[in-house]
This record gives structure tokens, C-alpha cells and sequence, in this order.
């Protein structure tokens, strides 16, 4: 029969469990800038004749503040600085140096925790500044440290939080300082293979204050490669040649050929991308992966902080990648027929559950993407078994409908490229689009220069930054909230004869998300549920001392029994 827990024998039965549990995330992309509706016009009284319709007027433009990085509070090193220290001083944080960049900078991690620094929790990872083209990746990192300021620092005592906010500093200086986009990091590539490294990059020829783009008739013996397009003359794209175009012109990065190779801008400062320098589906054949896979010192800084840090069971990059407004809906596998080319087929309802996580706590239902070979959020998956997801937010922003009447725009021959250009006409007031201007090249002669300005594509303002940053927080908050609850429960000791007793108990998983994922659970890299019995060996005689849980899914639960010896007083 049940014995009462007060019973001095049997008390000495104590249970411990050492749980490990994964959380489920996931993300997408704020709203657009707010838009005025057009006014309505004013009822004309009954007794008078009905008035002129007037002519159909756009709302006037919406002002989304200054190009990056202009204004982004993140791009000042004193205010990141501040930002950092504030940390170092808090009681439930820890600032650590894990690798040093290239150009010499530190990469930060920040630790936040509940209560009890000590205490073994499952961990969530959230990184972000992979590059210097999306600049808001880094202020969506310190938005959702901050969302852990208020009532929500209650979800620290159940799991803690490790941040990298900026993964490739140099990267990100460079972009700040010169005002153009820079996806790689400080390595020197002789990307024309010349034997000279870094001597004709990008430059601003012609004193404008950005690096933009060159346009020219190709001269004879030249090869064109581009037209202009008739209905938009701002527009130079490729000849299409099923409609019978014919090239001619030639496009250039705006650039002096400093090397005297025949080729503009082809060799300029760095370096090497660290979202294709992870080893899962590694680019080797690309110039901008490295030499080999965690070639760089930022690379393998974040390899060795995640390898030390077994308890990750969930990350989130933010940054130019996407996994969760659009779902790779991939069951491919890579060259060895063993491994997902991104998440493996018995994970996809899982990582739906991200998405629609993200759509729900964002209302972001758009976000760019890039190309996920060599990125660290799918070695995170596939090599780490740990639940990753890739968070962007930045999409082409959906303009506001015109006026009734208003002309249709004419059909040009690039429809992304003429979607862009009304954005920043009716946007952003023009500011999305350098007009193209004559300028005599000391080498090519008479170009035009011109093209879009950097950052417009590339990456939200600050304006719009701050919007999406704080939606990403919300989505960050409910992805700690929406995660596995593993309890024991049923404990059950009955006394039998000889000195002997039953022990039954049941492990479940009352959280909304499995322990692992079905990757996790194949890599074997994050421990699993164990159930340990605090008595020796020798005194289990029917069932095992120690029990592995590999995956426990949402609503499971697993009954354990042994026959043991009870000790003696």
C-alpha cells in the first residue's frame, strides 16, 4: 500500500532530474511607415449644381527619416559602448569578450539571468550585426534585451538569454563610416587574382558623398551587357533577349581602375561573408566564404561560445536571412543524402509554428531573404541539433493605392526595379534615387553616374528600424513564453515486503513545443531528459538507476517504475 511521505525510510528515496528543454521561436517583418489616406471630398449641398470633380492627388509623401545608417543609435560606437556597460553593471547580467574581429574589435556576448546565476537552465541564443547591409539586426538584438527590463524578467528564472549583437563589427564600421553597404569582414582577398590584394575597391569618383553606379554606351570592341529602358530612362537592366533587345551598354561599380586590369571596383577592402563561412552546405567555390569553413576569427569565436554552451536549445538570427515569414518548404537533402539543406522534414510543423508565432506577435507578413549556404542559422540547426530560426523583418515596403483616376505608371522591362523607384518617389520624397549625371572618367571617358542610393534597398531607416525592432522584441518575449514545461509528477513509493518498494512517477512535457527537435534529437550534440535515481546500483533491482529521454513532443509523457532496495537507517 501507498506509504505517507513522512515515513523516514522512504524519504531517503530521493528522485533528481536533470531536465534539458528547447523553445520554440519564430519571426518576420514590420509594418510599413504609416500612410495618410487621401481626403474625402466635402458633400456638395443638395440645392447647388454638382461641382467639378478635381483632379486625383496623391497623398502627399511619407517621410521615413534619413537613409541608413544614418540615425541608427547603434552606429555610434560611444553610444554601443554605453550600451555594454550598462550591462557589465547590472546584477542579473554579464558582458564577455569571445573573439576579437579581424580589424581588431571586440565581439561581445551578453548574459542575462534570473535570480540564481548558477542555476542550470536551458538557454536562448539571439544574434545579430552578421553583416553591414541590413543595419537593423543589431538594434533588434538590444530591442529584445531590453523587453526583459520590465515584468518579463520573470522568464529569466525558467531560461536564460546569451546575445551577440554585433557578430561582424568591422563590417559594420566600414558601412557606418564610408555609407555604403559591406556584407563581409577585414581578410584581405585578392578577389581579381592579380597578386595585389584590396587595390581597386568601390570609390566616390566623383564627390557626390555616396558610391553609387556607372552607365556607358560600349564603345567599339567593348561588350554590352545592359539596356536603358524606354518607358523609365532611370532604369538600366539586362537586354531581354527573347523580346529581341539588343545591349548597349555597359555597367560598372562606381570606381577608378586602379590596378589597370580593364575592370571597375572588382577588388576592394575584405573580405569574407560570415553567413557562408559556417560548414553546413559551405560554399567553397565562392570568393566571399573564406578559405575554409570558420576561417575567421568572428566565425569561430560564435562556433566556440556555442559549442561551450551546451544548454542553447533555441537561437535566433536576426539579419538578412529569412525562415519564418516565408518557410523554406525544402525535404531535400545535401550530397552525403543524410543531412536537411535546411530543416529536416520532421521539424517543419515545428518551425510553422515559428512563423506563425512571428506573424501573430509582428503582423509582419513580408521579409527579404538571401541565400542560406554557409549561414550560421542552418549549421545551428543541422549540426548543433539546436532550434534555430532566421529573422529578418525588411521587406520592399507596400506603397499606398492611388487616388481614383490616376494614371496607370507605364510597364517598364524590371518591375522590382520599378516598384523601387515609386517607393522612393512617393516614400521617401526622391531620396531612394540618385539621378544619373554626366561625368568625364579618367579611363572610360564620358559616363553617367547615378543609380539607387546604398542602404535604400538594403535596409530600413532608423525610423523604420526602431518599429520593426520592437515587434521583433514582442515575438522574442513570446517565443520564451511558448516553450517545453517538463514536470515529474505521480510520484508514487509503495512499500513491499522484505525491505523492498515500488517507486512510479511520470514525466511529462505540459509546454506548447517538443524538448528537442527531430535534428537535435539525430546530431545527439544537446543532452537529453535524464531521470536518475539518487540511490546506488545495487539497490535498483527492476528498472534502470538512470533513464535517457531523447524527445519528449508537446502533451507527452513517459511512466517510469523500479523495484529497489529501501536503505537502512
Amino acid at each position: 500500500m501507498p506509504c505517507a511521505s513522512k515515513s523516514r525510510d522512504l524519504r531517503s528515496l530521493a528522485l533528481s532530474c536533470v531536465i534539458l528543454v528547447s523553445i520554440a521561436p519564430s519571426l518576420a517583418r514590420a509594418d510599413d511607415p504609416p500612410v495618410a489616406p487621401p481626403a474625402t471630398p466635402t458633400a456638395t449641398p443638395a440645392a447647388s449644381p454638382p461641382a467639378a470633380t478635381p483632379p486625383a492627388v496623391e497623398p502627399a509623401p511619407i517621410d521615413p527619416g534619413p537613409l541608413a545608417p544614418r540615425a541608427f543609435p547603434a552606429g555610434d560606437a560611444a553610444t554601443t559602448g554605453a550600451i555594454y556597460s550598462d550591462y557589465e553593471h547590472r546584477a542579473n547580467a554579464r558582458v564577455e569578450r569571445i573573439a576579437t574581429s579581424r580589424g581588431g574589435l571586440p565581439i561581445r556576448a551578453i548574459t542575462l539571468h534570473g535570480t540564481d546565476a548558477k542555476r542550470k537552465l536551458p538557454a536562448l541564443l539571439i544574434v545579430g550585426g552578421m553583416d553591414g547591409e541590413n543595419m537593423m539586426s543589431t538594434e533588434q538584438v538590444f530591442a529584445a534585451l531590453k523587453a526583459f527590463d520590465g515584468e518579463q524578467k520573470t522568464l529569466l528564472e525558467s531560461m536564460r538569454v546569451y546575445a551577440i549583437p554585433e557578430a561582424n563589427p568591422d563590417a559594420r564600421a566600414v558601412a557606418f563610416k564610408t555609407n555604403h553597404p559591406r556584407s563581409t569582414n577585414l581578410r584581405a582577398v585578392d578577389d581579381d587574382r592579380d597578386g595585389t590584394v584590396d587595390e581597386d575597391g568601390p570609390r566616390d569618383i566623383n564627390g557626390d558623398g555616396v558610391i553609387t553606379m556607372m552607365r556607358r554606351v560600349a564603345p567599339p570592341g567593348r561588350t554590352a551587357t545592359h539596356v536603358v529602358d524606354a518607358a523609365d530612362p532611370r532604369i538600366v537592366r539586362t537586354a531581354n533577349h527573347d523580346k529581341f533587345e539588343v545591349a548597349t551598354h555597359e555597367v560598372f561599380v562606381e570606381g577608378l581602375d586602379a590596378d589597370a586590369d580593364g575592370l571597375m571596383s572588382e577588388d576592394g577592402p575584405g573580405g569574407v561573408d560570415l553567413d557562408r563561412n559556417f560548414p553546413h552546405r559551405y560554399p567553397e567555390s565562392a570568393r566571399d566564404a573564406g578559405p575554409y569553413q570558420l576561417s575567421e576569427p568572428e566565425s569561430l569565436g560564435i562556433a566556440k561560445f556555442v559549442r561551450d554552451h551546451p544548454e542553447i536549445a533555441t537561437a535566433i538570427v536576426f539579419g538578412r536571412h529569412d525562415t519564418l515569414a516565408h518557410f523554406p518548404d525544402t525535404k531535400d537533402k545535401d550530397s552525403t543524402g543524410r543531412t536537411p539543406m535546411v530543416y529536416h522534414e520532421d521539424d517543419h510543423a515545428l518551425y510553422r509554428e515559428f512563423g506563425k508565432l512571428w506573424k501573430d506577435s509582428t503582423k509582419i507578413e513580408k521579409s527579404d531573404t538571401a541565400d542560406l549556404a554557409g549561414s550560421l542559422v542552418i549549421w545551428l540547426a543541422d549540426h548543433r541539433g539546436i532550434t534555430a530560426v532566421a529573422a529578418n523583418g525588411w521587406a520592399r515596403p507596400e506603397l499606398p493605392k492611388l487616388p481614383e483616376g490616376t494614371p496607370a505608371p507605364a510597364e517598364t522591362g524590371d518591375g522590382e526595379q520599378a516598384a523601387w523607384l515609386a517607393v522612393s518617389d512617393r516614400m521617401y520624397g526622391g531620396r531612394g534615387f540618385i539621378a544619373w549625371k554626366t561625368f568625364d572618367h579618367p579611363k572610360l571617358g564620358p559616363v553617367e553616374i547615378g543609380g539607387f542610393a546604398p542602404f535604400f534597398r538594403e535596409s530600413p531607416t532608423a525610423v523604420q528600424a526602431s518599429a520593426i525592432a520592437d515587434k521583433s522584441a514582442q515575438f522574442v518575449v513570446a517565443a520564451m513564453a511558448k516553450r517545453p514545461e517538463i514536470t515529474v509528477s505521480d510520484v508514487v513509493v509503495t512499500a513491499l515486503a522484505d525491505g523492498l518498494a515500488r517507486i512510479e512517477m511520470r514525466v511529462t512535457n505540459k509546454g506548447t513545443m517538443p524538448s528537442i527537435s527531430a535534428m537535435g534529437r539525430i546530431d545527439g550534440v544537446l543532452p537529453p531528459i535524464v531521470v536518475r535515481l539518487a540511490l546506488k546500483p545495487d539497490q535498483v533491482l527492476s528498472g534502470r538507476p538512470v533513464e535517457k529521454i531523447e524527445r519528449l513532443a508537446a502533451g507527452a509523457s513517459v511512466d517510469y517504475q523500479w523495484i529497489v532496495r529501501m536503505p537502512t537507517a
